[in-house]
């Protein structure tokens, strides 16, 4: 065990603990946001004591120098004193020069830094307020064509960032900036390019394709922008622009909801980009949008004899499910909730949904073994959690509770279907079913597959079937008595059900 001195105080990292880690573990508020190393906004510096090589992997060497890290990838291996960042070091002052809404939930900026910044397409930028906190935000601006950076920002309902970004600043105001950084990047690759995006998604690929033309790219280059409904395909007159002054450069816009336009094509985008383009061997491709659009084209696109050195993905789009934790939920949603009744709208409709599962052939069986209110309590508690943010569900993630389970994209959304039909039926209006529904979305990379995942549980890989017994490094309850369940005891859990069973009735 590691100790490390900040501000005055000394702290015990545990063995395989980060640094992050450790200040969350102890009530210490340091800026995150990623944890998987890419967004680089938990950057620290290192006053005394070796910095491992993976926590400064990815960084400028002027940074590198002057002992900077990434405190969620610092795992130390000896005892540190670290301190905060000097703003002079990572800050650069910015004007807000333009911002203008381009749909209904997404605002763009033009934004000019105070001195030059060298930078890519697709790279992308950490933006901090006030509060000290800070999101990233990927370019579509070109740095040989455009004199500002321009961002594209969805306001999420309940986000504090997206709403201060989108309501609060104004143009002429000052915000500070950090980056670029990102490695999804044009390379001058000189293959096909297949660009890939779903919802701001676009943002960057839109520069990654200028970035490409202007460097006078002449491979055929396909871009898919998708989104639920046609008001999301918020770039579309400036992609068909292109499309006409570049005949090598193709446009085709997705729309999965039931509305569509004339000229948009029915259904997801990875799904069609992918049904046009069989063999992908010697493409390079970039992928940019929700997490299970991401993850699961970057597989199917291997399958279809891609290289995976050739595949970018947007790193501020793309979660490591085995690392994430109860921390990383979507922002909250306080109008959701609202009407949902704080709750009780919900639970109305959460009876007559699993009242319909437990009776449904094909959705039964995957609740054998569980009682329908316990059913019910769980999914209140994990929804109550995602649209308040307060900390009331202690179950499993979907990736964990679901990992024994194949489940196919059709069941998936044949659930869904469900869920509507027991939504409307309860009077809960169609904009906040459709909220419901991308709410559920982002978690359905974590669910959908074709063979039964290995369990992640307290850091430790574990087979779909059978018992375990651990030793407890957190808090819980056991599943059979409902007895607390501390650090230290040691239980017996069973890997598909995901049950845990105190010392009591380990053996019972």
């Amino acid at each position: 065990m590691n100790h490390i001195k900040y501000n005055t105080h000394s702290y015990s990292c545990k063995a395989d603990e980060s640094i992050l880690d450790m200040f969350l573990r102890n009530g210490i508020d340091i800026p995150f946001s990623c944890k998987n190393g890419i967004c680089q906004s938990c950057l620290m510096r290192s006053v005394s004591g070796k910095v491992p090589e993976i926590a400064s992997k990815g960084l400028k060497d002027n940074l590198i120098q002057k002992n900077y890290f990434k405190a969620c990838t610092c795992i130390p291996c000896e005892d540190m004193e670290v301190s905060d960042p000097l703003n002079t070091d990572l800050l650069t002052t910015a004007l807000i020069a333009k911002k203008e809404w381009v749909a209904s939930d997404v605002c763009r900026f033009l934004i000019e830094p105070a001195k030059t910044m060298d930078y890519h397409s697709g790279q992308f930028i950490n933006i901090h307020n006030k509060n000290g906190e800070t999101r990233s935000y990927s370019l579509s601006s070109v740095p040989t064509d455009d004199y500002y950076l321009e961002i594209y920002v969805k306001k999420v309902s309940g986000g504090v960032f997206s709403q201060w970004m989108c309501d609060t600043l104004s143009e002429n105001d000052d915000i500070e900036i950090q980056g670029a950084n990102g490695d999804c990047i044009y390379s001058h690759q000189p293959q096909p390019l297949l660009l890939i995006g779903t919802g701001t998604g676009i943002s960057p690929l839109y520069g990654i394709a200028r970035e490409a033309l202007l460097s006078g790219h002449d491979k055929p280059i396909y871009l898919y922008h998708g989104s639920r409904e046609s008001e999301g395909l918020f770039l579309d007159k400036k992609l068909r622009a292109l499309e006409t002054q570049h005949p090598h450069f193709h446009y085709t816009a997705c729309v999965s909801g039931a509305e569509q336009s004339s000229d948009s094509v029915k259904g997801r985008a990875n799904d069609i980009a992918l049904a046009e383009h069989s063999d992908l061997t010697d493409w390079t491709i970039f992928l940019c949008g929700q997490p299970d659009m991401v993850k699961n084209t970057q597989i199917d696109a291997i399958k279809r004899g891609a290289d995976p050195k050739h595949i970018n993905a947007d790193p501020f789009w793309v979660v490591d499910y085995e690392k994430t934790d109860r921390r990383y939920y979507p922002e909250p949603d306080l109008e959701m909730w609202a009407a949902l009744g704080e709750g009780v709208l919900l639970n109305k409709i959460l009876h007559d949904f699993y009242d319909r599962i437990y009776d449904d052939p094909q959705l039964s069986s995957f609740f054998e073994g569980t009682t329908k209110q316990r059913s019910i309590e769980k999914q209140y508690s994990f929804t109550y959690q995602v649209f308040t943010g307060e900390n009331v569900f202690f179950g499993d993630r979907p990736r964990n509770a679901h990992h024994w389970m194949v489940i196919t994209n059709e069941m998936f959304d044949y659930r869904q279907t469900i869920m509507a039909e027991c939504q409307r039926a309860h009077g809960l209006p169609e904009k906040f079913i459709k909220r419901w529904f991308a709410m559920e979305d982002e978690y359905r990379a974590e669910m959908v597959k074709d063979k039964p995942w290995n369990l992640i549980k307290f850091g430790k890989e574990m087979p779909p079937e059978g018992f375990e017994e651990l030793t407890m490094d957190a808090t819980t309850l056991c599943d059979n008595c409902q007895a607390e369940v501390n650090i230290g005891d040691v239980v017996r859990y069973h890997t598909r059900l995901g049950k845990i069973y105190c010392k009591h009735c380990m053996h019972s």
